[in-house]
């Protein structure tokens, strides 16, 4: 059996919290040996079970000597006497000697959290509309983005240690943690022309007044099924659709020319949408936007009412001549990106999920677990998953302890690493984008003749494009062909979010690479795939599409109209860190053995599944799904006051006391009461708040300048080394430009 990644890497792990966990889970899943402590009968919960395997368990105090460890897990301002050559992973709420929110405990409710980072709101397409601008969520999604993050942080530390022989200490804050996937809601960008820049819908159709629009809302404020009509015609090609078996299926065209061409002619509707006076044209010639203004399927996010309108009724009408699996195998295996709209506990039995590994068996479990979540070349076949492993002592090491060599450690971990990044949309790039904010050198190439949408190709640089250098190739060409080749041949990493038969054809695929530089890393990003290959690893996919099948979309819209998780993005953001976790990981292996290349894989699968990981066997309650979600009980809630939203956690329902009172009065009366509250932000007001009042953890970057396109980001808090923040990698460039 092949070596994983990290064998012979000891991680002594004392964190509490998911996230801590959850890092520890990831480096155990790629061979470091992982230790906790646990009492003596300690019955595992359905959450230990998952979190724990892979591990050894030790008795309380059996770890209190952590000179053996390479990494060692500890939570907020936990004392660690760490040796040079040691790394700690610190999980903190806040960053260290921030002003606003340090008082928040390394293990505070995961609650508290989403709902200061935004993830309690800007969730429904309609539901600000419709008047929820507030829905709770039970996903973990701060910490599981901080767990993914800090074990990146740490990965990177493990590689950079090989060359300085010197260890670190990484913080990753939770909050912080959250704010990754939150950069396209946040984000501020000037100086973009009017066709790279998202356009409005044209307005109402003729003959309908704003009052009967506003009938047409509070009808669907009730009835789940005018919901569903009118989500159909704002986004009619990221909607649901029933099919002809009652089930439904989420189709996600929107952004891509030629997939809303590929769905209009698999569904048999191409004419009758041109002949309905749509026009099909290049959204990248300004002259079409004021020619065909909102009439354009090209750019569908455009469309006025009227046209959104017609095209949703096409669209509905086409989807109910066949099943939901008939309509999925035939245009996924056509190459448009479709999903069946499942529960959480439809996908976790689902024959695919189970067959490609992203669901799995466990050695000592009754029930089946998500899988891993990246998966690495060399090792596989994978070993089996196995339950957490009970030893009375900490046996001794099988490889050598870690020694110092003296030499200082690099500014930022990967620094004279390469990536070529062919990516597009946003969880590629921002996987490219995190590799530049730990050090590495990142060149963007993008295609001559994109088929995404400007806003995608254009204004959603102004984040994932930071401190990247980018060319635009037509690689139909030869000299194209050449360029890019001399680019990737000198690289370390090259990163693609395409299929194989994509992959094959730019040579971007491992025979090809090893042709380029034998010592090259591929990454790949997909849509269904698992570590195990299985008859969906090529079919294509986006965010939507993953929350419809993993059952995300079933947690949150009214039943009868599924809902995906907001634009503030669950799925998207966390593939591509995922992505960064398995091309770190594949260059450790790359460099601990004899330099060969390396292929390393995440997708929107596994992402998917992974927002959903303390829910694995747990029923909630209704309070904590569906359109009206509260909380977890009465008390731990979100409330509405006079002025605002805030989360406390009561232990008994407060409405009534609090609902006159305003934000900030509630806020302090229930701070002396010593009962947590936070205010529920949305996106954008968190980044409001905190631009023109910056903290430690929440900050922004000063404005950037690229010939007149001024941009603003985040600064990247999410991983602190020694205590300081990674400065940002540069201010994004407008593509092609350098």
């Amino acid at each position: 059996m092949s070596p994983l990644p990290y064998d012979g890497i000891r991680i002594i792990e004392s964190s509490e919290t998911v996230a801590g966990r959850l890092a520890g889970l990831l480096f155990a899943d790629q061979g470091a040996e992982v230790f906790v402590e646990r009492a003596p009968g300690h019955e595992p919960d359905d959450q230990d079970e998952y979190f724990d395997r892979n591990k050894t368990a030790l008795p309380p105090g059996a770890l209190a000597d952590t000179s053996s460890a390479d990494i060692i897990i500890v939570d907020g301002a936990a004392e660690v006497d760490r040796q040079p050559a040691q790394i700690t992973l610190r999980i903190t709420a806040a960053l260290p000697g921030d002003e606003a929110y340090g008082h928040l405990d390394a293990n505070c409710s995961e609650d508290l959290i989403n709902a200061l980072v935004g993830f309690f709101t800007d969730m429904g397409t309609t539901a600000r509309a419709l008047g929820r601008p507030v829905i709770y969520t039970p996903l973990p999604l701060c910490s599981v983005y901080t767990g993914v993050a800090g074990a990146i942080a740490t990965a990177s530390a493990i590689v950079d240690r090989a060359r300085s022989g010197q260890g670190r200490e990484v913080t990753a804050s939770r909050i912080a943690g959250g704010l990754t996937a939150i950069g396209a809601m946040s984000f501020t960008t000037e100086g973009l022309a009017d066709h790279h820049a998202l356009q409005e819908a044209a307005g109402l159709p003729e003959g309908m007044s704003i009052e009967k629009f506003k009938a047409i809302v509070a009808e669907a404020s009730v009835d789940a099924s005018k919901q569903l009509w009118l989500e159909q015609r704002i986004i009619p090609l990221a909607s649901p659709h029933v099919c002809a078996d009652g089930r439904m299926i989420q189709n996600v065209c929107m952004i891509n020319r030629r997939l809303a061409q590929r769905l209009f002619k698999q569904l048999g509707i191409y004419e009758a949408v041109l002949e309905a006076g749509m026009v099909d044209v290049s959204p990248y010639d300004p002259a079409n936007l004021v020619k065909y203004p909102g009439l354009n399927i090209a750019d569908s996010v455009s469309l006025n009412w009227a046209m959104s309108s017609k095209l949703a009724e096409l669209i509905a009408e086409a989807f109910k001549r066949k099943t939901a699996a008939e309509w999925e195998k035939e245009m996924c295996e056509a190459g448009i990106p479709v999903g069946i709209v499942n529960s959480f506990e439809e996908w976790l039995s689902n024959p695919h999920a189970r067959a490609s590994g992203v669901v799995a068996d466990v050695e000592g479990h009754d029930h089946v677990q998500i899988g891993r979540s990246v998966w690495i070349g060399s090792a596989q076949p994978y070993p089996a998953l196995r339950s957490c492993e009970t030893v009375e002592a900490l046996p001794d090491r099988a490889a050598p302890s870690p020694q110092t060599n003296g030499q200082r450690p690099s500014a930022r971990p990967l620094e004279g690493f390469t990536l070529v990044d062919f990516t597009n949309v946003v969880a590629g790039p921002n996987c490219g984008r995190m590799f530049a904010e730990l050090g590495a050198t990142v060149y963007w190439v993008c295609p001559y003749s994109p088929q995404h949408s400007p806003v995608v190709m254009v204004a959603y640089t102004s984040e994932s494009g930071v401190g990247k250098q980018s060319i635009i190739l037509d690689m139909s060409k030869e000299e194209g062909r050449e360029i890019m080749n001399k680019i990737v041949a000198g690289a370390d990493m090259v990163l693609a979010n395409k299929l194989d038969s994509q992959m094959e054809r730019m040579g971007l695929d491992r025979k090809s690479l090893d042709q380029l530089n034998p010592a090259l890393i591929g990454i790949q990003l997909s849509a269904y795939r698992g570590e195990i290959p299985s008859e969906r690893d090529n079919w294509p996919g986006y965010d939507p599409v993953a929350q419809a099948f993993a059952g995300i979309m079933d947690r949150f819209g009214p039943d009868g109209c599924p809902t995906f998780h907001g634009v503030a993005s669950c799925v998207d953001y966390l593939c591509g860190y995922l992505g960064t976790w398995a091309g770190v990981t594949a260059l450790q292996a790359r460099e601990r053995g004899d330099g060969s290349g390396e292929w390393a894989e995440a997708s929107l699968a596994t992402a998917a599944t992974l927002t959903q990981c303390t829910l694995q066997q747990t029923q909630l309650p209704e309070s904590a799904t569906g359109p009206y979600a509260t909380g977890m009980n009465e008390g731990e809630r979100v409330y509405q006051l006079s002025d605002g939203w805030i989360f406390a956690q009561g232990d008994h329902d407060l409405s009534d006391e609090l609902r006159s009172s305003t934000v900030e009065e509630a806020l302090a009366s229930l701070s002396e009461r010593g009962i947590p509250a936070v205010p529920v932000q949305t996106c954008r007001e968190l980044a409001d708040r905190h631009r023109a009042d910056p903290s430690r953890t929440v900050a922004f970057e000063g404005r950037g300048e690229s010939h007149g396109w001024v941009t603003e980001n985040y600064a990247p808090t999410w991983f602190t080394f020694d205590g300081e923040s990674v400065p940002c990698p540069g201010t994004p460039q407008r593509v092609g430009s350098e």
